[in-house]
């Protein structure tokens, strides 16, 4: 089945052949597993799995290419969750250790300077 029939099936048109840009195969490679994982994730999304690669690999570039303040793409929500815990993790650790160092006053003031870059930072959103 032809890229065409298998969008005509989907019920899209090919958006890239209407405005007279026509597209061309191009070489990826994935393993079996990658591959698989595509095709469950582009089930779940009623695409095939040609049509949900091409949509997420221009998404990401569009955002990547766009003002480094625009919106972050929700594909990047899972990452940038799990930074964030193990920043905590780590950030939660060094301050036990300080704290049993006796560098409770050095502590204190790290503390107050995150709190006021965190005023900061959501000062700044609101605006």
């Amino acid at each position: 089945m032809s890229e065409d029939e298998r969008n005509e099936a989907f019920g899209g048109e090919n958006a890239a052949d209407r405005a007279g840009d026509v597209r061309k195969t191009r070489g990826i490679r994935f393993s079996e597993s990658e591959w698989e994982e595509v095709k469950r994730a582009a089930l779940a999304h009623d695409k095939p799995a040609a049509e949900f690669v091409r949509e997420r690999i221009l998404t990401f570039a569009r955002v990547r290419e766009s003002a480094a303040s625009g919106p972050v793409a929700a594909s990047m929500a899972p990452l940038i969750e799990r930074m964030f815990r193990y920043t905590w993790f780590l950030a939660t650790e060094r301050r036990d250790a300080m704290a049993r160092e006796g560098r409770g006053d050095e502590l204190d003031r790290l503390v107050a300077e995150a709190r006021a870059f965190q005023d900061s930072l959501r000062r700044s959103t609101a605006d």
